[in-house]
């Protein structure tokens, strides 16, 4: 997909995950399989199937659900999740379609895992020289291994995609 595309699309992804965490819902599977495109490029976030009240107490915390590679770290321990969590997913998801691989490699799913938690996503620049600073910034806070340091909302996510769509276009 084209530069642009992709933000957008991403753009409207973000929208509509602050939306189901405003109504109290964290997806916990964001990924490429789970955002679907109609023939009108409408974009879909499909199959909240493992998808959490963030209220509900009937979840167990210490149970990993997801799909590995878009697992965001406090998912990985088994932690408590909230938007953030859909907020890192969406993260990865943005650099593997602006790159075409995901930021975490590995030879095997411990070795997988222990990269998501531990180690930095490489940097975009290094894999994309003609995006422009700002992408960079918007990945590195998105994939922030720290909560605090995320975007508290994915509404924060969606402002700031818009503005590196403005930065595209001038």
């Amino acid at each position: 997909m084209p530069v642009a595309d992709v933000v957008q699309t991403l753009t409207t992804v973000a929208e509509a995950l602050d939306h189901a965490h405003q109504q109290g819902v964290v997806h916990r599977d964001v990924k490429p399989a789970n955002i679907m495109l109609t023939k009108d490029r409408i974009v879909k976030v499909m199959d909240f199937g493992i998808a959490k009240m963030a209220s509900s107490s009937k979840t167990q915390t210490d149970l990993v659900l997801g799909t590995p590679t878009y697992m965001s770290p406090e998912q990985i321990a088994g932690k408590k999740v909230d938007g953030r969590s859909d907020i890192f997913s969406l993260g990865v998801v943005l650099f593997e379609l602006l790159t075409g691989r995901p930021p975490f490699t590995a030879d095997n799913l411990s070795a997988l895992l222990f990269a998501i938690a531990h180690q930095p996503h490489p940097p975009l620049n290094e894999l994309r020289k003609d995006l422009p600073p700002m992408f960079q910034e918007v990945l590195d806070r998105a994939l922030q291994k720290e909560l605090p340091r995320r975007y508290r909302r994915a509404d924060e996510f969606a402002r700031e995609l818009r503005a590196c769509l403005q930065n595209l276009a001038a």
